[in-house]
């Protein structure tokens, strides 16, 4: 009873909605009036998982099935990264993880320790198309290839490219979006990254596919491009702000 008390006084700092806690037979209201949703906790968490860091503990908590989410579940999210500066034991951790830093040098720092750390371990997991971001599943039967496929697709199409159009992708990653748009509707593409380990399996796969007329890759940060004087008919980024941070995001439109 005694950790149970411990975990329900360290949830009862997140108080900005209300929400309901049930621990086995038992439930507790967190915050005032009609809760919004509830955590349910199948078994306890170990108290020295919560000090050490909680937000990490409630995570691997509910992919461990030790606690389920009953309502909105990104809700629920945001709620508590929202009041992360109440998680004392990890603020700084998670402020990292939210808010990237405004550095060139620290993001690429991020970038290499993320991309760079062989092509070969990627090729291991991703699909064919070494696409990183989320797929497209039009059918539950659809492979991973086939949904990333699906979701490039799609992203070309909205795009409403036609031949001889320029295109920019940031954050290019291994290739296949700029390559399927060359193949497809004969545009001329620019990709720009942090990885010199994309930007190299890129470049080679330009040279492979004959494509030079059409592509090319640069090693650039995002924020650079406004001293290329360079003008896009199109600008596509898949998966990229994640890297930018929330605080970049007007600076990220910006360029």
């Amino acid at each position: 009873m005694f950790e149970e008390n411990v975990l329900i006084s360290f949830l009862r700092k997140f108080d900005q909605y209300p929400f309901l806690v049930k621990f086995q037979d038992r439930e507790y209201l967190i915050g005032e009036g009609a809760p919004v949703f509830t955590v349910k906790f199948n078994r306890m968490i170990p108290l020295q998982d919560l000090m050490t860091s909680t937000s990490l503990a409630l995570g691997e908590a509910y992919m461990d099935g030790i606690l389920e989410i009953e309502g909105d579940l990104f809700f629920a999210l945001d709620h508590f990264l929202g009041q992360m500066g109440k998680f004392s034991t990890d603020e700084n951790v998670l402020k990292k993880l939210l808010y990237t830093s405004v550095s060139k040098k620290n993001q690429e720092k991020e970038v290499v320790s993320h991309y760079d750390i062989g092509n070969d371990f990627y090729e291991l997991w991703l699909d064919e198309t070494l696409s990183y971001s989320c797929g497209y599943f039009k059918d539950p039967e659809d492979t991973l290839y086939q949904a990333q496929v699906n979701k490039v697709d799609y992203i070309l199409k909205k795009l409403r490219l036609e031949e001889g159009m320029t295109l920019l992708d940031i954050g290019c990653g291994w290739r296949y979006l700029l390559m399927e748009a060359a193949k497809k509707y004969r545009v001329h593409g620019v990709g720009i990254t942090l990885s010199v380990e994309q930007f190299h399996k890129f470049r080679s796969r330009i040279e492979e596919e004959g494509l030079e007329e059409y592509l090319e890759v640069r090693l650039m940060d995002y924020r650079e491009l406004p001293e290329t004087g360079l003008s896009f008919d199109r600008v596509v980024s898949v998966g990229m702000v994640e890297h930018v941070g929330r605080k970049n995001y007007q600076l990220f439109q910006d360029c």
